[in-house]
């Protein structure tokens, strides 16, 4: 006699209920195997997101170079495009290669009665903003004619304009760099540089231009972006081995604006796997006792279990019944846990600790299914013993 799908569930909550001390530490076991499972998925996306915030605050993950002579007898080589483009086809993981020079010969800079003598000046190629992924906030970039024509024009970023042009718009306006005039064609966010300094403001002149203007007073530098996090070793070592070999004889260095996030990232990786597998031993151990209530839930209902069948019940009904028994176990356990540890979660990260934290419905969705797939893997040996229990033993008791 086959079960129809409300009967199913009531004879599932019936059975269960009966024995409700051992269905209560089964729940117990899939609740604290998937709160683990969870709670790893929850450490994983608050510490990426501590580290994608980090890097927000910074420019593009990038390295630079700095190539010496070693017995200080041949000037360095400038790098130029032929150098950059063999770079991008030989290293992986680069997003593109911009030329920068720092401007030292500028005491200040001011606008009217505002000045700054502590703003950095740098001269960039055209693609520097988009290496360094910071976004306009207020007119624009640089074009090819203000490289073309040696415009005396300049972006400046936003702690810059707050000091110089507290009143109003900096677009259009004029600004000196001591001697110097320049318009201000546009303004960029501000973040911070390879060191956790406070920003003292910035200003971009076309690379040209500002070579024209500093004469000696330059410092350049090959600045190469890094497309992801991750490459940024592989890129790191790729960038130093390629220098190496195009011009022997010179010590090349490299540094980056984002090796401690990359280490801290690698360890938090290491952490999590480490967790994870916690976790999962966890639910092995939850399926453990799903199985063992299983088996003994077949060997109680033996005269049970021969009845249905002597009736009509076919092999895969009766399988069902114990497979929904510990589906349902795995729904209460899982679903309490996921609610549990959201509400801990939700708690540490707003009154313990400030953390970025949002409910992500697929770690959800992944420590359920594990939930699942655990209970019903756990039960679906023991209940296939029931299609090899032959009637007539069961009808016995046997």
């Amino acid at each position: 006699m086959a079960l129809s799908p409300a009967d199913l569930i009531l004879t599932t909550f019936r059975d269960l209920g009966g024995n409700w001390v051992r269905s209560g530490l089964t729940t117990l076991g899939i609740f604290m195997g998937v709160a683990a499972v969870n709670a790893t998925l929850n450490i994983e996306a608050i510490t990426s997101a501590q580290i994608q915030q980090k890097l927000d605050q910074r420019d593009n993950p990038f390295v630079f170079t700095w190539m010496y002579d070693p017995t200080w007898t041949k000037p360095a080589p400038e790098l130029g495009e032929e150098d950059f483009v063999a770079m991008q086809q030989t290293v992986a993981g680069i997003a593109g290669v911009s030329r920068t020079t720092q401007v030292f010969n500028v005491d200040q800079v001011r606008h009217q009665g505002q000045v700054s003598n502590e703003a950095d000046i740098e001269g960039v190629s055209l693609n520097f903003q988009q290496i360094t992924g910071r976004q306009i906030t207020a007119g624009r970039f640089f074009q090819q004619a203000d490289f073309d024509e040696y415009y005396p024009v300049a972006v400046i970023d936003s702690v810059l304009a707050e000091q110089l042009f507290p009143e109003g718009s900096p677009v259009g306006q004029g600004l000196f760099l001591d001697t110097v005039r320049l318009t201000v064609v546009g303004v960029v966010e501000t973040k911070r540089g390879r060191a956790d300094r406070e920003p003292t403001g910035l200003v971009w002149l076309t690379q040209n231009y500002a070579d024209a203007i500093a004469g000696r007073s330059t410092w350049g530098r090959t600045q190469i972006a890094i497309a992801e996090l991750d490459d940024y070793e592989t890129v790191e070592d790729g960038v130093r081995n390629f220098l190496e070999q195009r011009y022997p004889g010179f010590t090349v260095q490299v540094f980056g604006n984002a090796e401690d996030l990359y280490r801290e990232e690698q360890q938090q990786r290491t952490s999590t796997r480490i967790l994870k597998v916690v976790g999962l031993l966890a639910l092995v151990i939850g399926g453990v006792g799903i199985a063992n209530i299983t088996i003994a839930a077949v060997m109680e209902r033996t005269r049970e279990i021969g009845l249905r069948r002597a009736i009509g019940a076919t092999d895969w009904e009766v399988m069902m019944q114990f497979i929904a028994e510990a589906a349902l176990l795995s729904l209460i356990g899982g679903t309490a846990a996921i609610a549990s540890i959201h509400g801990l979660t939700k708690v540490a990260t707003t009154q313990v600790f400030e953390a970025p934290y949002t409910f992500r419905v697929q770690d959800a969705a992944i420590s359920m299914g594990a939930a699942f797939a655990v209970g019903v893997g756990a039960s679906f040996f023991p209940a296939l013993r029931i299609t090899q229990i032959d009637v007539v033993q069961a009808l016995r008791g046997e």
